[in-house]
C-alpha cells in the first residue's frame, strides 16, 4: 500500500511539473512584454525628445483614408503629423494653411498616412477660394472702413448683420439689410487667425456667403448708401425690426401731423360784360 500511494504522489508530480513550467513561461512572457513595450516607449520618448531640441518640427496634413480622384476634402479626413523641417516638402500642406484645401477636390489618388501636397489639388499649387463656396450660395466682397469692421476684430466663420445708412445727414434712416451672414474672408485673409492675440487688424473688406438675391440687394445698397456691419453671437436667432430708423426716432422728435390739404371751393359762375366792344 505505501509503496502504491508513493507511486501515485510521483505520477502526479510528474503530471503537473509541465503545467507549472507553462504558468512560469507565460508569466515570464508577460513579464518581457510589458518590460519591452515600456522600454521601447521609453527610447522612442527619448529620440522624440532629442528630435525636438535639436530639429524643428513642422506640422503636415495626412489623410486617414485612402481618398479617390474626384472626392472632396473635408476636416473628418486629415490629421497632423509632426515632421522636421528638412524632410517636409514646400509643396506639402501643413497645419497652419489646411484649412484652404477644405472642400476642394482631389486631382490626384493619395494613399492613407500619405502627407498632403497642394499638387493633389484640382487647385494646383495655388489653392483656389471657390472651393470655399458652398453650393447654391455665392462669395461677394463687401467694402466696409474701419469702424464698420468693428475696429478690425472680425474673423472668418464670424456672424454679422448688415445695416443700411441711406439719405441726407437730417433725413437719414437706417434700414436693417440682411441679417445671420457667414464671413468666410476679412480682407485676404481665410481663416482664423489663433496668433493674433485679441490684436487689431487692417483690412477694408469682408467676404460673405450670399444667396443670388441677397448679392443684388448688397450691390444695390453699396451704390445708393452706406453699409455697417454688425457682428451677432454664433447662437444668436434674434432679428431686427423691418421698420427703420429715423432721426426723429433718435433723437425721440414727435412726427409732424400729416397735412391735410384744404379742398378748394368750386368757382362760383360769373357774367362777362362786354362795354363798347371791349
Amino acid at each position: 500500500m505505501p509503496v502504491q500511494q508513493t507511486t501515485e504522489r510521483s505520477s502526479r508530480s510528474r503530471n503537473l511539473k509541465p503545467l507549472l513550467m507553462l504558468l512560469l513561461s507565460l508569466a515570464l512572457g508577460a513579464v518581457g512584454v510589458f518590460y519591452s513595450r515600456t522600454y521601447i516607449q521609453d527610447q522612442v520618448a527619448f529620440y522624440r525628445n532629442q528630435l525636438e531640441t535639436t530639429e524643428t518640427l513642422v506640422q503636415v496634413v495626412v489623410p486617414i483614408r485612402n481618398i479617390q480622384r474626384g472626392q472632396v476634402i473635408t476636416q473628418q479626413d486629415l490629421v497632423f503629423r509632426d515632421v522636421p523641417t528638412q524632410y517636409v516638402d514646400t509643396n506639402s500642406i501643413n497645419g497652419s494653411n489646411f484649412e484652404n484645401a477644405i472642400g476642394q477636390r482631389l486631382e490626384y489618388d493619395v494613399s492613407e498616412g500619405r502627407p498632403l501636397q497642394w499638387s493633389h489639388l484640382e487647385g494646383g499649387l495655388t489653392p483656389t477660394f471657390s472651393g470655399k463656396v458652398e453650393n447654391g450660395l455665392r462669395a461677394m466682397t463687401v467694402r466696409v472702413d474701419e469702424i464698420n469692421s468693428i475696429s478690425g476684430f472680425l474673423q472668418p466663420k464670424d456672424k454679422v448683420d448688415l445695416l443700411l445708412s441711406h439719405g441726407s445727414s437730417d433725413e437719414s434712416e437706417i434700414f436693417p439689410l440682411i441679417q445671420k451672414l457667414n464671413i468666410i474672408a476679412t480682407g485676404v485673409q481665410t481663416m482664423v487667425d489663433k496668433q493674433s492675440g485679441g490684436r487689431e487688424r487692417s483690412f477694408n473688406t469682408i467676404t460673405v456667403h450670399v444667396s443670388p438675391e441677397q448679392a443684388q440687394k448688397i450691390t444695390l445698397a453699396q451704390q445708393i448708401g452706406r453699409l455697417t456691419a454688425v457682428l451677432r453671437n454664433p447662437e444668436d436667432d434674434g432679428s431686427f425690426a423691418d421698420s427703420p430708423i429715423t432721426v426723429a426716432h433718435l433723437l425721440n422728435i414727435p412726427e409732424p401731423e400729416p397735412v391735410i390739404p384744404k379742398k378748394r371751393r368750386p368757382k362760383k359762375p360769373s357774367i362777362e360784360y362786354i362795354v363798347e366792344g371791349r
